[in-house]
């Protein structure tokens, strides 16, 4: 018997609410609907399934090689391109420090993953995975993003600002992320991806399984030029969520986009929303 896709009926009421509820925005990368401070319980990964949206087809490898390249702190456009992300070209080529540079020397500059492995001089990562596996019930389990500091030194100010995570009495990891400005429609889909796969790869190092993930937000956002795509995909019915496999030698501080795969993605035809810068 399959197990309800609860996770993609959730999102699409938030989105939804967001729509018929929020207030009109005119902002810098173009006029949106807004509600501001919600929340999404995602889903419980261990009993559910892994949260990918189904009603429009999804690819998870460019996550996979984004999260790869924040949990190599790395810094290039290059970088990520060359682990099958492409996500940042477009913000890379708006950013004044790349103005008048070929696209093979574009910095994204010290956004997530260099501040993961690089705030201050503290590699959050690597204490992270410590502290998990030795003090188990603190509540200092975090990775942060934001370093006012450092804010000139990066393409675009990072939008998931922290992440705190939690061991439970049998062993589960949870996931709790705040997140300063959210695009439910581009964005969203792609951020649920890569922290449930971190968690998986937490897990797995820390001797844990991935458990609850929950986002929660500041400035929740439709762009009213994803309106009418929306409408096209929320009418589309939910498949069942798919199960994530990973290699046995597949590693938190060795990953990259391969060594993992979606048992049983099934998913609706791509829809391809505009991206605003």
């Amino acid at each position: 018997m399959s197990i309800p896709n609860l996770f993609e009926h959730r999102y699409i009421a938030l989105v939804d609410r967001v729509i018929v509820e929020g207030e009109d925005r005119q902002t810098r990368a173009g006029p949106t609907k807004m509600l501001f401070g919600e929340k999404l319980f995602v889903a419980d990964i261990w009993s559910e399934g892994f949260p990918i949206i189904t009603n429009r087809r999804m690819w998870p490898r460019g996550i996979w090689g984004e999260l790869a390249a924040f949990i190599k702190g790395f810094t290039r456009l290059c970088e990520f391109n060359d682990l099958g992300c492409s996500y940042w070209d477009a913000n890379a080529a708006a950013w004044v420090q790349n103005l008048g540079i070929p696209k093979s020397q574009h910095r994204v500059g010290k956004i997530y993953g260099a501040q993961w492995r690089n705030f201050d001089g503290v590699d959050q990562l690597d204490d992270l995975v410590d502290n998990l596996i030795h003090d188990r019930w603190s509540r200092r389990h975090l990775l942060t993003t934001y370093n006012p500091s450092e804010l000139d030194q990066a393409c675009l100010p990072p939008c998931h600002l922290l992440a705190q995570f939690s061991v439970s009495d049998d062993l589960g990891l949870d996931c709790c992320v705040y997140m300063r400005s959210v695009d439910l429609c581009v964005g969203l889909p792609t951020d649920i991806v890569l922290y449930a796969t971190l968690m998986e790869l937490l897990g797995k190092k820390c001797g844990y399984y991935a458990r609850n993930l929950t986002f929660m937000f500041g400035d929740t956002h439709v762009y009213k030029n994803h309106l009418d795509l929306w409408e096209i995909q929320r009418q589309r019915p939910p498949h069942t969520l798919p199960v994530l496999d990973l290699d046995e030698d597949t590693h938190l501080f060795t990953f990259n986009n391969t060594g993992i795969a979606l048992d049983g993605y099934k998913h609706h035809d791509q829809i391809q929303y505009p991206f605003n810068v």
